[in-house]
């Protein structure tokens, strides 16, 4: 997944996953990251490459209707 420009890490692992307690496991996937200056680590570079590990226990969210 690439960060567009000023994209918060746990927003970019919002987007992806659609819930934000894997954060540990993306940060642990994308090392590299820690070597970046701390004010790009709040808000990433556009084009930032980000790892999004593949989860095993992904949980399926529950259908919402509205009418029924």
């Amino acid at each position: 997944m690439t960060a567009r420009e000023g994209e918060m890490l746990d927003a970019l692992v919002w987007r992806h996953y659609g819930r934000v307690d894997v954060l540990p496991l993306v940060l642990e996937a994308n090392r590299q990251l820690a070597r970046l200056p701390v004010a790009q680590m709040l808000r990433l570079p556009a084009g930032t490459p980000v790892l999004m590990p593949a989860l095993n226990d992904q949980p399926v969210l529950p259908l919402v209707r509205i009418w029924s």
